[in-house]
């Protein structure tokens, strides 16, 4: 830098080494941004993940759920029903 400084200006080789040096670290920074941001961009949390299953089982229980405590409220105001909800289902 104190080449930078003279009275007669700068030498053109050490302006050129500067440059390259300031350059070379710009090319650096652009190349890890570029990975970065590409890195960013290929992130998929949820790509191998059990999310979406996990989800639709836990809704299907609670319908059944829902559907069972509806046959019991059917089965309690029809006496003559529960004859027919007694059947199991699956064969249980």
């Amino acid at each position: 830098m104190e080449e930078l400084g003279y009275s007669q200006g700068p030498r053109t080789d050490a302006v050129g080494a500067h440059c390259r040096e300031f350059m070379m670290a710009m090319k650096e920074i652009q190349t890890t941004l570029r990975e970065e941001i590409k890195s960013a961009c290929e992130y998929r949390p949820f790509e191998k993940c059990d999310y979406s299953a996990r989800i639709a089982n836990e809704i299907c229980c609670k319908k059944l759920e829902y559907v069972l405590e509806k046959l019991d409220t059917i089965t309690i105001a029809f006496p003559c029903c529960s004859v027919i909800f007694s059947v199991p289902l699956f064969g249980t």
